[in-house]
This record gives C-alpha cells, sequence and structure tokens, in this order.
C-alpha cells in the first residue's frame, strides 16, 4: 500500500467488510481485521484467511469494501482510504491477461484508495500481492467460481436475510413433543427488545461508541436486534415479527427510567420497524444515566406473558435484553426469574462492549424447582458473524418451550 503524505508514519491495518443483506439501511459489516502493521507509508499486511462465504456470500460479484485505518490501541481508528470492488476483481489481479485498461491499471498499480465513498478525494493505492481461492474440504464440489455447492442452512446467498431454523436445535431427549409440534399446532412466539441506554456505553455522537449511530454499518445492539430478529420471525403471527421495543437506563427531563417505550408506536413489524424505533430514541431529549437495572422490563414482559396463560391464548414470549453492563440488582433479578419460570416467556441477555460479563452467567443459573428460561451471549465471541450469533442466543429455546408445555401438561 501506498499512502498521501502523513505529519508521520501511522500504524495501520486492512479491514474487508460486505453489504449486510438483512436492513434496508445498507450497512457494512466488518468481516476481516489485519494485525496492525506499524510505523509506515507503505505497509505490508501478513496473509490472512477469510471464508469466501463470510466474505461475500459465495456471490463473486457482490460488492465488498477494503479500507486502510490508523490503528489506535486505546482509541478509535480512524479511515484514511476504502474503494468498492468484488471478489473476482480482487483474484483477478493475479492474472496477466486483462480485458479493459482498468484491469491492467489495477493490476499493475493496485486498487486507488479514497478518504470515503461519497468523495473522491484520492489518498493512495491498496496493491494485492496474493490472492487465491483454496478449497480447504478437500472436496470438489466446487463450481466453476470456486465457490461451495455444499448447501448451508445458515449462510443464504443474494439479499435474502440470514435465517436460523429454530426447530433444527436441540430439543428435549424422549421428549413427547418437539417444538416444531407446538408451532404447527397453532402456538406463536411473540417478541419483545429491550435495549440499554445506560451512559457506560458512551456519547452515541462519538464514532466507535456502542450506540454509534453510524449510517453505513451496524453497532452491536443493530447488529443482535437484526441477527436474532429474523431468527424469530417466521415463528411469529403471520411472520410479520410484531414487536414491543423498550429501553432502560436513562433520563428524561431529569426523571430516570428502568423501562420506556422506544418510538411513537406500542407495537412495531419487522426487523427494520425495530431498527427505526430504536433509533427514534436518539431523536429525544434523552440523557444516558445508570445504573443498569432489569427488574421492569422483567417484569413487564412477564405480564404479558401471564395475560396470554391465564386467556388461554398460543403465544409463548421472548425477551432479547441487550445490556453492555452487569445488573445491579443481581440476586432480586435472579429471584424473579425463577418466579417468572411459571409463565410463557424465555429471556435472551446478550452482552455487547468489553465488560467482564461473568456474573450474567451466574445470574441465568435456575434453582433445581424452577425451569430454565434465560439464556446469555456474549456478543464479542460471534461478531461478524450473524448466524452464529443468533444460533447461539436462540440454542435453548426450543428446550424452554417443550419444558413449559410438559410443566403445564399442554400437549400438541
Amino acid at each position: 500500500t501506498s499512502l498521501s503524505p502523513f505529519n508521520s508514519a501511522p500504524d495501520t491495518i486492512l479491514q474487508i467488510s460486505k453489504r449486510h443483506p438483512c436492513s434496508s439501511t445498507q450497512a457494512w459489516i466488518v468481516v476481516y481485521r489485519s494485525r496492525p502493521v506499524e510505523n509506515s507509508l507503505n505497509p505490508s499486511w501478513d496473509i490472512g484467511e477469510v471464508d469466501v462465504e463470510s466474505v461475500c456470500n459465495g456471490d463473486w460479484d457482490r460488492p465488498i469494501r477494503l479500507a486502510v485505518l490508523t490503528y489506535r490501541k486505546n482509541a478509535q481508528d480512524i479511515q484514511i482510504g476504502e474503494c468498492e470492488t468484488t471478489l473476482r476483481a480482487i483474484v483477478n489481479t493475479q492474472s496477466d491477461s486483462h480485458s479493459t485498461a482498468t484491469e491492467g491499471d489495477i493490476h499493475q498499480h493496485g486498487f486507488p484508495l479514497q478518504r470515503s465513498m461519497a468523495k473522491a478525494k484520492h489518498v493512495g493505492r491498496l496493491k494485492v500481492q496474493l490472492a487465491q481461492v483454496m478449497d480447504l474440504s478437500g472436496d470438489n464440489d466446487f463450481d466453476d467460481n470456486g465457490s461451495s455447492l455444499l448447501s448451508c442452512d445458515d449462510t443464504i446467498g443474494g439479499d435474502e436475510p440470514y435465517t436460523i431454523d429454530i426447530s433444527a436445535l436441540p430439543q428435549p431427549i424422549a421428549s413427547p413433543a418437539t417444538f416444531q409440534d407446538y408451532i404447527n399446532s397453532g402456538w406463536k412466539l411473540d417478541f419483545t427488545v429491550a435495549i440499554d441506554f445506560t451512559s457506560s456505553n458512551g456519547d452515541p455522537r462519538l464514532p466507535g461508541t456502542l450506540h454509534d449511530q453510524n449510517p453505513i454499518s451496524l453497532n452491536d445492539y443493530e447488529e443482535t436486534i437484526v441477527s436474532i430478529g429474523n431468527a424469530v420471525a417466521p415463528y411469529t403471527v403471520e411472520s410479520l415479527l410484531g414487536t414491543t421495543v423498550w429501553g432502560f437506563g436513562c433520563k428524561f427531563n431529569g426523571v430516570l427510567r428502568h423501562i420506556f417505550q422506544c418510538g411513537p408506536d406500542t407495537k412495531v413489524f419487522g426487523v427494520d420497524g425495530i431498527l427505526q424505533a430504536y433509533k427514534s430514541v436518539f431523536l429525544s431529549d434523552l440523557t444516558m444515566s445508570g445504573p443498569t437495572v432489569f427488574d421492569q422490563v422483567l417484569q413487564a414482559a412477564a405480564v404479558q406473558a401471564k395475560k396470554y396463560q391465564q386467556e388461554s391464548i398460543q403465544r409463548y414470549l421472548v425477551l432479547l435484553v441487550i445490556t453492555d453492563g452487569i445488573c445491579d440488582h443481581l440476586e432480586e433479578t435472579k429471584r424473579k426469574l425463577g418466579v417468572y419460570s411459571s409463565v410463557p416467556l424465555s429471556v435472551i441477555f446478550v452482552g455487547v462492549g468489553r465488560a467482564d460479563f461473568g456474573a450474567m452467567h451466574d445470574l441465568i443459573k435456575c434453582s433445581s424447582s424452577a425451569r430454565e428460561n434465560a439464556s446469555f451471549v456474549d456478543f464479542r465471541r460471534h461478531q461478524h458473524d450473524p448466524c452464529s450469533l443468533g444460533r447461539s442466543a436462540l440454542e435453548k429455546l426450543p428446550s424452554q418451550v417443550v419444558e413449559y408445555m410438559l410443566k403445564r401438561k399442554i400437549l400438541p
């Protein structure tokens, strides 16, 4: 890489992103980041390996972005320049024959980098020294592009959203009924999202904070909503994903709120509806505050689930709680989860950010007399892999649903 003049040679990383297929925001998600190269205006990064499906969903002509960023250990990285290309164009840089003058120029000099895709200011060039596609499986089930022809339920090409077949996740052993049996008999999932707006998330106006409102990329909260929301949607009423969206942990007009409605509507529909409700909060006069308290959102969800139970409505409520911190009322929250095990409710906690979430794992451990109804996932372990995040978050849901039904002596 050759970069335009700097006052001093920066530390840099190479980043690869693909367009997110799940949202109308046309955001991009990072699929690869190199190790930093220190103090160089002509950095050469180590060879890295990344799965073709992860880069472009197996579509060699799907747009991807290559970006060079200054690496800052204790602060947000700053983009120097980027270019938009395809996997096919990258691989073609290794060929000596080119059909256009542009391909020949890229082969010889590298991809031109500009400040951003909206600003055409030239800041350098990115030359590909080595690019090849390898079949690491040892099989020959590849098409002429080299992309695998083997089917994979959790990786879908084109512009279709990532989906996860919840019914295929683990079920109770020797159970007289399965999760899918209950769905087939008329039971549906209901979905509620609770979002952490405590001050430990950082100022959303600043790049790199957890609620960063970057128009071209999804933050960790949005990534979680998209991944899990798309997985739950097929099992909701008419697959519309009607959702209640709550926030907690901030002040309005000086009053601390441990639960409040996000957006003007009590119920929104689809992943995009959830994202719009979430984003609308930042247009209000909120003051991010604290502490991190789950009690009220858990209670509100349990009240709704209890209503389904009392009125014999075939609904099972899934509450998704996305948080960056440790619960301040840990024992009380754990007690409430035990109490709420008697209603049709499962709670999925997803931890974002860099907190030590060890206490959250302890939180979800139920008493011997209570039905397991909670799970926890650390977002960082599944970052840039929506399928893995969704699968891990929902892994226990089928068995939790079936266990509730059998304890209530409800058969399909």
